[in-house]
């Protein structure tokens, strides 16, 4: 009986011992640190921290990433209106070494003006008169009565090295339809860019590039 009282003491002291073991581990080592997640696919392991430091990090570099895209975008657009800028009475492209620009538009009964102001370029030359207006859904192109520009110091097409000449008058005869608004032009040339002659609330008219240009 002694024997076996004594076996059971012992028997109950190592229970005991490794109670306690396991209790410490519970305790101390049980917090939130990482978990160990087998991988599906293979042996390797994938580690997920109990933190929210992986969400912050995604939300970072989603936000860079939109930044990114913002500045690449607004590159482009500045890019593209480098040469051609449009809006209200304001159509601006490079004609050979001239800048040209459509400062403003005025009908008088069944003839449309387009004011236009020639910066010339550091070369004495003519400048030629490719304004067209679109006469047709063809796209047939039509050109306008005036049929040159009259530079005030030579009286025709040859302009001074760095002078800028406004107010040029480029007249359209809209006698087919002259309520037909918006009149839609093409600055010709190299450039061959089309906008538009459109009437504002005022009862003017605003000269912009098409609403999806740009």
């Amino acid at each position: 009986m002694d024997l076996n009282l004594k076996t059971l003491l012992i028997s109950l002291g190592i229970v005991a011992v490794v109670l306690g073991i396991i209790t410490f581990y519970v305790v101390f080592f049980a917090g939130g640190g990482t978990y160990l997640v087998s991988s599906p696919t293979g042996p390797n392991a994938t580690i997920f921290a109990t933190g929210t430091a992986p969400l912050a990090t995604t939300s970072s570099t989603a936000s860079s990433s939109l930044a990114l895209a913002s500045s690449t975008n607004s590159e482009s657009s500045s890019t593209a209106s480098s040469t051609v800028t449009g809006g209200s009475q304001n159509i601006v492209w490079m004609q050979g070494n001239e800048t040209m620009t459509i400062t403003g538009a005025a009908l008088s009964g069944t003839q449309l003006t387009l004011d236009v102001q020639v910066q010339m370029g550091a070369v004495a030359e003519c400048v030629p008169l490719t304004l067209r207006m679109i006469a047709d859904e063809q796209g047939d192109l039509a050109p306008p009565i005036t049929q040159q520009f009259a530079f005030p110091d030579s009286g025709n097409c040859n302009g001074t090295p760095g002078e800028t000449y406004s107010a040029q008058q480029v007249v359209f005869d809209i006698s087919s339809d002259p309520t037909a608004f918006p009149f839609i032009f093409t600055t010709g040339g190299a450039a061959n860019t089309l906008f538009e002659v459109v009437q504002n609330a005022g009862g003017g008219f605003d000269v912009e590039l098409p609403p999806n240009a740009g």
